[in-house]
């Protein structure tokens, strides 16, 4: 409460910049009021002169001394002040205190002058301006700390009304205006102070945010100079980035296309690149992607080159020797990749007028993932039969669930047969798509590309449902019911709770856990182990079968079979791949279906397609075969036909 009294009354102490902007306001205030002094008190001098010069009434010296010494000497402090106040502008400036002591002498004379005139004007009965006019200049275009205005103003206002009354006393009337007018002035005064006082705390601020904004504006400018680095450089490898290497390629590709010249879009990848991250480091894995790019930088002196993205460059060269300087890349990444195993892939993509960069950069890239998993290539070009993978590939995602709402993907079915009887023992779920446009798409074609979008689950949702739909119906018709295996990847794991989808599915379509086995491939076991250890005691835990799909297939196969428990074991149709002329493949296989013995695992081998691989396999004691030699995957409604004509027989036993 004291401080706002203090604040108030102007009693708190001014900072330097406060105080420097008062009495700059002051300055500039002193000008406009000393210009209309002077020209008031020449006007009034003159009127003096013309008076003693042509009014027929003669005035005595006294009078005229009189009246012109106040002029005079109020004309001669006006015109000092403007004086003072012009240099003070420019910058010609004396001390505060001195300043301070000047504009006081000032606003004296000036309140002096305006009583003394208006001390006559009142004894003659006229209105006291004079003086209310130097009291507003003084007092309130002249702005002063308010406990000083309150000071001055009540002296004077209280001598004013102390010399008049003793000559003409004053009546009510005029006591009631002198004490208005005072407070009015009082009230003024108080109010331009602060007015004053938040214009220069307002300005204290913006001084303050200009030095800074100016501060800031040199960091804007570093920045502005950064930002500019960064938009054309990449900020690890310090080659271009995409977005200058855009540019680049437009003017580039628009000379060359004019030229009639040839350009070639270069996609690299730097295989197991994560590994080599793994094992050094992250700075180091930075360090050899610096180095990559120098070696990029030297190869292709003259052409574009950028950083894509992580360990991904793009070229565009008119070179013909791409394959060369890639084998030298690859070359120097063997030198310099320590213990890990790098490998370098790269597409490539022949310039066409109408194709953008970006598109460009697809095809390379779309050439380069392309020969990703075949260890044996490392270049290649984007031609049409890629275009045509690839164009089949994304209508393979973008049908899916239009062919799984039509019924265009089918499931066949594959027998399962006894080695002892030659019967039919089970069935195998398999997917066919039988499109409209491209009629029967080949299943590895679109099981590989639901694979790597990540789309599979739905695939084989949907082949589920079929199943156990076929299942229900063949009940409900009398038929002879066997068991159905369905095939499961690791993704279906990862993207959905497969396990709970076939038990609902199961239940609902009322089929035994026993007529559905569940066939986890060899491969997928490798890459996640907890999840699908997981997933086949669920399965196991609800009364399902589970088979070992594939196996020998990968390099973990004893490892699976010590980690995982099985009821069956399929056996890879690889191993009977050359099976007269190669003579490791019987001991390799009569060694698994003793394995499986020991273990008390059923064996099944699959691809069999000829009477002696059959013979053989009953011989060393395999249970159960599957293959061609007996019946190629087929329709629910042929496979019906086949048990009809009876060229399949089922087994009794299951």
């Amino acid at each position: 409460m004291g401080d706002k009294i203090k604040y108030s009354l102007g009693l708190n102490k001014h900072d330097s910049y406060t105080r420097n902007h008062m009495e700059l306001a002051n300055m500039k205030a002193v000008i406009y009021m000393s210009v209309f002094i002077v020209f008031v008190e020449l006007w009034m001098i003159e009127r003096i002169i013309t008076i003693v010069l042509f009014d027929s009434e003669p005035r005595t010296t006294r009078w005229i001394i009189t009246h012109l010494r106040s002029y005079v000497i109020l004309l001669s402090a006006a015109i000092f002040m403007l004086v003072h106040a012009t240099r003070y502008l420019k910058g010609k400036r004396l001390s505060y205190s001195t300043n301070l002591i000047i504009l006081s002498v000032y606003s004296a004379i000036c309140i002096y002058f305006g009583m003394y005139v208006s001390y006559l004007d009142y004894i003659k009965g006229e209105q006291i301006l004079s003086f209310i006019t130097m009291i507003l200049f003084s007092c309130c275009l002249l702005v002063w700390r308010p406990i000083i205005s309150l000071m001055v103003l009540s002296a004077t206002f209280l001598l004013f009304y102390h010399i008049c009354s003793n000559e003409v006393p004053a009546t009510v009337a005029t006591n009631i205006n002198l004490f208005t007018t005072w407070m009015a002035c009082l009230m003024i005064s108080i109010s331009m102070y602060h007015q004053r006082m938040s214009e220069a705390r307002k300005d204290a601020k913006l001084e303050e945010t200009n030095k800074d904004l100016h501060i800031t504006n040199e960091k804007l400018e570093e920045s502005n100079s950064h930002l500019d680095r960064v938009s054309r450089r990449d900020e690890l490898t310090g080659i271009a980035n995409m977005r200058q290497f855009g540019k680049t390629a437009k003017l580039m590709l628009q000379e060359a296309f004019e030229k009639g010249q040839d350009l070639y879009f270069l996609y690299y990848d730097i295989e197991h690149f994560k590994t080599y991250n793994e094992q050094y480091g992250f700075e180091e894995g930075n360090n050899l992607l610096r180095d990559i790019a120098g070696e990029l930088s030297i190869l292709y002196e003259g052409s574009a080159y950028a950083r894509y993205s992580d360990d991904h460059f793009i070229v565009l060269t008119s070179e013909t020797d791409a394959h060369e300087k890639t084998e030298a890349l690859a070359n120097w990444l063997h030198e310099h990749q320590g213990e890990a195993f790098l490998d370098l892939k790269v597409g490539a993509y022949k310039a066409e007028e109408g194709v953008g960069v970006s598109i460009s950069i697809d095809h390379a890239r779309f050439a380069c993932n392309s020969i990703k998993m075949n260890a044996e290539k490392h270049f290649c070009i984007y031609d049409n039969s890629l275009y045509e993978k690839q164009k089949r590939k994304q209508y393979i995602i973008n049908h899916l669930d239009f062919a799984i709402e039509n019924e265009y993907i089918e499931v066949f079915y594959q027998p399962v047969i006894w080695t002892k009887n030659k019967k039919v023992c089970g069935l195998e779920a398999l997917s066919r798509w039988r499109d409209p446009e491209y009629g029967l798409l080949p299943p590895g074609e679109f099981i590989e590309t639901l694979e790597d979008v990540c789309m599979i689950h739905k695939l084989d949702k949907y082949v589920v449902d079929k199943v156990c739909k076929d299942y229900n119906e063949a009940k409900k018709s009398g038929k002879k019911l066997l068991p159905i295996s369905l095939n499961f990847s690791q993704l279906d794991f990862n993207l959905c709770d497969m396990v709970e989808y076939v038990i609902d599915t199961a239940k609902k379509y009322n089929v035994p856990k026993e007529y559905l086995e569940i066939e986890i491939t060899e491969s997928a076991l490798s890459k996640e182990h907890e999840l699908l250890k997981n997933a086949m005691q669920r399965f196991r835990d609800a009364g399902f079968n589970i088979w070992l799909d594939d196996f020998g297939s990968g390099y973990s196969s004893l490892n699976v079979l010590k980690d995982f428990d099985f009821d069956v074991l399929k056996i890879d149709m690889l191993f009977l791949d050359n099976f007269e002329e190669n003579a490791n493949t019987k001991p390799i296989i009569n060694i698994i279906i003793n394995l499986c013995n020991k273990l008390k695992i059923r064996s099944l081998t699959e691809g069999v397609e000829t009477e002696e691989e059959f013979e053989f396999l009953k011989e060393i004691g395999c249970e159960r075969v599957q293959g061609y030699y007996f019946s190629k995957p087929v329709p629910k409604s042929e496979l019906e036909s086949l048990i009809e004509s009876e060229k399949l027989i089922l087994s009794e036993e299951l």
